[in-house]
């Protein structure tokens, strides 16, 4: 696969037109082994100039600085961070969070954030109207310890931005028939989630999670219009051409990521 073009993949969410947005795979990079080609994680093993030479492919697809990237050392807990300057978002690295929200006072050159998933659940939101979005790392621990509710709350507080006004892309994650959980996690995804997101195939079978069902039905809960929420519907376990997935293949594994953009020439803050 190295060599190959970035491959992106994107939803039909009614971001407004400041907001550029894009799910990426495995394929595009320049990485080897278990991390072949697109490995986005400075922290799984991998050679450090294979994974700066990805996020530059990465970005060059989206059209931002990678140097200034918002990312987060992900911790599977519900902290978010909030960035407001291109140097705010190169500091925001070192912070132990699983959300990021771009709130800056102005937008002289592209900002953007990523969380990085292998079988996770990455959720990304825009304000419609004003320049403000935000990335969620959504694993099953931080969906059920409030992540979601977290972001949605830290993009109102720091952008004014009203749940109602937002929109949201939920990316590509492990699906409903390859995640198996044991009573006690399915028992508290039917409590934060709802009951539907729990899946069973018969008598002596253990739970299975639709992770990605679960964050939408979050995302309704916390205010975000459902009309306004789009999913990717792929399965990171069942794709192993085209995605990483730590589930099936253990560590050390490759990452691909959630990335939201956003560009200059919107509303004024």
């Amino acid at each position: 696969m190295s060599g190959e073009t970035v491959k992106l993949l994107r939803s039909d969410a009614p971001f407004p037109p400041w907001i550029d947005h894009g799910f990426t795979t495995r394929v595009g990079g320049v990485s080897t082994g278990p991390f072949e080609t697109l490995n986005l994680a400075w922290r799984t093993g991998d050679d450090p100039a294979n994974v700066v030479e990805n996020h530059r492919r990465a970005a060059a697809s989206l059209g931002y600085d990678s140097e200034g990237l918002a990312a987060v050392r992900q911790v599977h807990g519900a902290r978010v961070v909030v960035v407001r300057s291109a140097a705010q978002a190169r500091a925001a690295r070192e912070e132990k969070a699983d959300g990021i929200v771009l709130a800056p006072d102005r937008v002289p050159a592209a900002l953007a954030a990523a969380v990085r998933v292998a079988d996770c659940c990455p959720v990304l939101l825009a304000a419609i109207d004003r320049p403000a979005a935000a990335a969620l790392h959504c694993g099953w621990r931080s969906l059920v310890g409030g992540v979601v509710e977290a972001g949605v709350a830290a993009l109102r507080e720091a952008a004014g931005a009203s749940p109602e006004r937002l929109a949201a892309a939920i990316g590509p994650c492990i699906g409903p028939e390859a995640f198996e959980v044991g009573e006690e996690v399915a028992a508290a995804f039917a409590r934060e989630a709802g009951a539907g997101v729990v899946v069973r195939r018969g008598g002596g079978v253990r739970p299975r999670v639709d992770l990605a069902a679960a964050a939408r039905s979050l995302l309704v809960r916390a205010g975000v219009s459902p009309e306004a929420i789009r999913l990717v519907r792929r399965c990171t376990f069942s794709e192993p051409a085209v995605f990483f997935s730590h589930r099936r293949d253990g560590a050390p594994s490759g990452r691909q990521a959630g990335v939201i953009v956003l560009k200059p020439g919107g509303p004024p803050t």
